[in-house]
């Protein structure tokens, strides 16, 4: 279990609050898609439209914003937030490792678009906020 603490909460909230959220989420799942080729496999009615400015992407990028909406408010109690996404991601079938590789992409956006503001500290707590999301969701799996 990850612990994020108060000052690093702060920080995500910070974060997530200043971002134009659907454009990044679709860039991190752009990416997620383009370097790690095996997570679309879930996403066959995309028809190999994988930009993040494609319909496909866009849509499905409005729903991870919702879930990151979810966990943003929910920082001090992620699985219970996510009890039933994380059900609903085991039954489809999702890698548990796959919101794994999500956040991690979602790093290296937030780092291009921070630039100098993307701090050690900043880095700590997105790393933190997205392992502890990835745990959530998986937490039902079995």
């Amino acid at each position: 279990m990850v612990n994020i603490t108060h000052q690093e909460a702060q920080i995500i909230k910070g974060i997530w609050k200043d971002l134009s959220k659907e454009a990044i989420t679709a860039q991190a799942l752009e990416r997620v898609f383009t370097v790690y080729p095996w997570t679309t496999r879930l996403f066959g009615s995309f028809n190999h439209h994988f930009k993040a400015t494609d319909t496909g992407v866009k849509g499905h990028a409005s729903k991870v914003v919702g879930a990151l909406e979810t966990a943003v408010a929910h920082l001090d109690g992620l699985d219970k937030a996510f009890h039933d996404l994380s059900k609903k991601h085991q039954t489809i079938g999702v890698d548990t490792q796959n919101f794994k590789l999500l956040g991690q992409t979602f790093l290296v956006e937030l780092a291009i678009l921070l630039k100098d503001g993307f701090t050690p500290e900043v880095h700590e707590a997105a790393y933190k906020f997205f392992l502890a999301v990835a745990g959530a969701l998986s937490s039902q799996y079995h």
